[in-house]
């Protein structure tokens, strides 16, 4: 199906946010799709687009936004985690729903669209990339991954297949309030996230998507399996009855090396 195939009167009103850490060499081609989409349906949607790092991702995106002024960014100085890239510009969304997209293009826009009708129903519309069979993910991705969602599912009682997938649809006043709850600036930050749009009521639809891995990936197995491993432990140990008991160095040791993972 082509984005262009669906009528706008089922397409609410949304702001498309990507965190974008050093992505010159990849977000071209996802503005440029959501441009052709925007344009081709005369939608009224918005692009945040989140950066870090000093590469040249900022004038990219500088050149998108001359033609298209629905097309803006906020820029941080170094590295601030992927977490906190989206919670610093989530409240400027302006869109019933805001939809968190990878620079990445791994999800194709029209993939993620044919789902926007389960929002008559649900709040939430989470992308699964495990369940598809046809997606080639490779083992030292889908090793760690399935092992952790058992660990987050045992652990935080959250029934959620693909916790870690970075496309996801949520409505805009959910999603605000429950990133005023997250602390995480890490990429646990989904994990968190979606554990407080549960204990908000928020209603959550996960769906099977085709997703293409890029060989050029900026995924670290040691590095992501070091931070979700802690980053977890600290989110379980936070919302417990023993936090009262854990030393004030831990929770400094944590903030200092693993949160913004």
């Amino acid at each position: 199906m082509q984005a262009t195939e669906l009528q706008n009167s089922v397409i609410p009103t949304t702001t498309i946010i990507i965190p974008a850490y050093n992505e010159e060499g990849r977000i071209g081609k996802v503005l440029e799709e959501i441009k052709d989409f925007v344009k081709a349906n005369n939608l009224t949607w918005d692009v945040i687009v989140s950066i870090d790092g000093n590469d040249n991702t900022e004038e990219i995106v500088k050149d998108f936004s001359s033609d298209c002024p629905f097309i803006k960014h906020q820029k941080s100085q170094g590295r601030s985690g992927k977490g906190y890239a989206i919670k610093r510009v989530v409240d400027n969304s302006t869109g019933e729903f805001t939809l968190i997209m990878d620079a990445d293009g791994a999800v194709g826009l029209a993939e993620i669209v044919r789902n926007f009708h389960y929002l008559t129903n649900y709040d939430v519309i989470l992308f699964d990339r495990y369940t598809n069979g046809e997606n080639e993910i490779p083992l030292f991705r889908r090793i760690p991954s399935r092992g952790f969602n058992i660990l987050v599912r045992t652990m935080l009682g959250l029934n959620v297949r693909d916790t870690q997938c970075g496309y996801k649809i949520v409505r805009t006043d959910l999603i605000r309030g429950a990133f005023r709850r997250v602390g995480v600036t890490n990429t646990f930050f989904d994990v968190a996230l979606l554990y407080h749009i549960k204990k908000m009521g928020g209603r959550i639809k996960e769906v099977d998507v085709m997703y293409s891995h890029d060989e050029k990936s900026k995924f670290n197995i040691m590095t992501e399996i070091v931070g979700q491993g802690a980053s977890l432990l600290a989110f379980r140990l936070r919302h417990s009855r023993f936090y009262k008991y854990v030393p004030h160095w831990a929770t400094e040791l944590y903030l200092k090396k693993f949160r913004w993972i």
